[in-house]
């Protein structure tokens, strides 16, 4: 939202998820926010919900404190909903993390559509939790994608690509903020082309791959990979809050985080018991230090 504030474009509107705001009415489609609907947190009387771990609170005074109307929207399909948004009369709707399918009759609100800002090179890592997939396939050189949205999911034409190296250690929160800004830049030059008369639009290659929310085994791991890959997988996903299990001659070892790790040790067994709470894995390459849970 910053990005666009500095850019040549005028907001309308800004509409977020009503089931991510403490306090909002859940008996109404969408519901106008204004300052007086702050939550009182920690007996701070301007302190404001945090909306979700990819949209701060700063969102929220940015819409107020610019005076840009703002909803809180519960019911995606509802007429209402759509209608609110062609009231605003908006020429592009612009998405990011939003959690819900933006349903056909919405899509159509806008007069030019929807463009979403998505963090992987698709037609690959499509789905809700990108990042985390391409943690867990090791991948460190990705990128975000701005296209445009149809009915399903991530797999409207392609305005606009842009590839990005996330650092070695880095967390999942850090490298979602990473690759936002990149979108935000990204965005900005494609409602700039758009403004101009230009529509930036190429259909997704075939192929590509979908994978769903991450469950809790979701977060094993497997000594047949990389030190390197083990390292940055546990090293950015460990803000979900799960334990990593990993089998060691078939008994299950619970672990919370990686400490550290090298390209090139040899343990001479599978594990090792470094401390009290610590143990050395041998991966494949490489070894990994990692804590107990």
């Amino acid at each position: 939202m910053e990005a666009l504030l500095r850019s040549t474009v005028s907001l309308v509107g800004v509409v977020m998820p009503g089931a991510n705001i403490p306090g909002v009415r859940h008996d109404v489609p969408i519901q106008a926010l204004l300052p007086k609907d702050a939550i009182v947190l920690d007996n701070d009387p301007h302190a404001l919900p945090v909306v979700s771990p990819f949209a701060q609170h700063s969102i929220l005074h940015l819409a107020w404190a610019k005076g840009i109307p703002l909803f809180a929207v519960n019911q995606v399909k509802s007429p209402e909903t759509a209608g609110v948004i062609r009231t605003l009369g908006p020429h592009v709707g612009c998405v990011a993390c939003f959690p819900r399918r933006i349903p056909p009759s919405l899509l159509k609100a806008p007069r030019r559509g929807f463009l979403n800002v998505h963090p992987s090179l698709l037609p690959e890592y499509r789905g809700p939790s990108p990042l985390f997939w391409q943690f867990r396939a090791g991948e460190m050189r990705t990128g975000v994608t701005v296209h445009w949205m149809d009915a399903e999911f991530d797999t409207g034409p392609i305005a606009a690509q842009r590839s990005a190296t996330l650092p070695d250690g880095i967390t999942e929160t850090d490298a979602t903020v990473l690759m936002a800004r990149a979108g935000a830049q990204l965005l900005t030059q494609v409602l700039d082309r758009v403004a101009d008369g230009e529509i930036p639009y190429h259909k997704q290659p075939p192929g590509g791959s979908t994978q769903p929310y991450p469950q809790e085994a979701d977060f094993s791991i497997d000594l047949d990979w990389s030190a390197h890959r083990i390292y940055n997988f546990m090293r950015a996903t460990a803000v979900w809050g799960y334990a990593f299990t990993v089998e060691v001659d078939g008994a299950i070892y619970r672990l919370t985080e990686a400490i550290s790790w090298s390209p090139y040790g040899q343990l001479g067994q599978t594990m090792s018991q470094d401390a009290s709470d610590t143990v050395l894995l041998q991966c494949n390459p490489g070894v990994v230090l990692a804590r107990f849970a």
